[in-house]
């Protein structure tokens, strides 16, 4: 960053710099994030990355839990929009899944955060960022639905439930398979065989279109009645 601009980004004044300077601080987070996780992520070392006072940071985000969640929301805002790029009327629903696997995949921001959203980073905001927060979250997943359905010929209202139960199974699928690596250690032939069933079996892939398939039929439904 040049003199010149770092100047205009310490004082900015106006609306739009304003929120050009919280975009900045969001895209600063999101590479801190990525190269850090979420243990190591700091609001000084952001503020260093940021180019900016970590004093003027607060003015914008009040605690570290702030950045992430408004970092979560554009982290779910990107999703959606892939998702619905590769949606088309007719979809297979093993189409479907490997589509989502992949967009949910396709940046380890999303599911990092993801993973501590309701354990951690909404216990530590605002009740403002976490009512507008939720209002994003609810407006992002309103307009993907209603596509999704269409896609998979699902009845309508049925879009929502089946997103959330989606993203529940993806993010299980995704914590199991951060335990240690194994494949250099010299194991026991009956461990060694059930590690190499385990890395074998997508359990998303084999479990989501179940899931799609359950309501469809209005399983779901059903049992809840």
């Amino acid at each position: 960053m040049t003199e010149a601009a770092r100047a205009r980004y310490q004082r900015a004044r106006s609306d739009a710099e304003k929120a050009e300077r919280r975009e900045a601080i969001l895209a600063a987070a999101a590479d801190l994030l990525r190269s850090t996780g979420f243990e190591g992520f700091s609001v000084s070392v952001l503020a260093r990355q940021a180019g900016i006072a970590k004093g003027t940071l607060y003015l914008y985000f009040e605690t570290r839990e702030e950045v992430l969640l408004a970092l979560y929301v554009e982290t779910l805002a990107a999703w959606s929009r892939a998702l619905v790029a590769g949606l088309r009327d007719g979809m297979g629903d093993a189409d479907f899944v490997a589509h989502f696997q992949e967009t949910a995949s396709a940046d380890p921001n999303f599911l990092t955060l993801r993973a501590r959203l309701e354990s951690v980073i909404e216990h530590n905001v605002s009740a403002g960022q976490l009512i507008w927060a939720k209002r994003a979250m609810h407006a992002l997943i309103g307009d993907v639905a209603p596509r999704v359905e269409r896609a998979l010929r699902l009845d309508a209202g049925t879009g929502p439930r089946l997103l959330f139960a989606l993203a529940a199974l993806q993010l299980g699928t995704a914590q199991a398979n951060m335990g240690p690596a194994l494949a250099a250690l010299d194991l026991p032939d009956d461990v060694a065989e059930f590690v190499r069933m385990h890395h074998e079996h997508d359990v998303f892939r084999d479990t989501a279109p179940m899931i799609v398939a359950g309501i469809r039929s209005g399983a779901p439904a059903a049992r809840a009645s």
